[in-house]
């Protein structure tokens, strides 16, 4: 692969924590996921299809993704509502809920990364793009792997309406 455009809707997240986005690429079709980082050094990533796994296994090799039956994302309100579940078996997150609430009338345009920002840490590709993004709060609960319970009330978080990616082979500043 040398570069393609994929576009992610819906995509809803607690900044640098909890991600939950429906990817929809020319490669290996339309999948959920829920992005949890940083748990460990590589990006956690959970899938619950074929397309999900095949597109994690050929792209990022380098994320711990885990298969699971139970992954869901819905919207409501024409993308002011987003609602992510998960239940797992495996990883370190055996139960989420998160339901996001946008706060915003009209979304503001957020660019994004460039070719010289790894996607998901990946000594491979980068990624820039744009969000079209709304401010909102998150509730929910997040049950770990060691029983621990996590409850989200009201936390600030980010609805996205679309956001738009170009992938392209990483390159260093060095080689820019």
């Amino acid at each position: 692969m040398t570069e393609v455009w994929e576009f992610y809707a819906p995509f809803a997240h607690i900044e640098g924590k909890y991600e939950w986005c429906r990817l929809r690429t020319t490669t290996h079709g339309i999948f959920d996921t829920f992005i949890l980082f940083p748990y460990s050094q590589k990006v956690t990533v959970y899938v619950r299809d074929d397309a999900g796994e095949r597109f994690m296994r050929d792209r990022f090799p380098e994320c711990d993704t885990y298969l699971t039956a139970n992954l869901t994302i819905l919207e409501e309100n024409n993308g002011r509502v987003v609602e992510g579940a998960l239940a797992a078996s495996v990883g370190p997150i055996r139960e989420a809920t998160m339901r996001f609430t946008a706060l915003d009338e009209l979304p503001k345009a957020v660019e994004y990364g460039g070719p010289d920002k790894p996607v998901w840490n990946s000594p491979r590709f980068a990624c820039w793009g744009v969000d079209l993004t709304l401010a909102s709060h998150a509730v929910g609960h997040i049950r770990w792997h060691d029983e621990r319970l996590e409850q989200l009330d009201n936390i600030p978080s980010i609805l996205t309406l679309g956001s738009i990616g170009h992938i392209t082979p990483f390159r260093t500043n060095a080689a820019l």
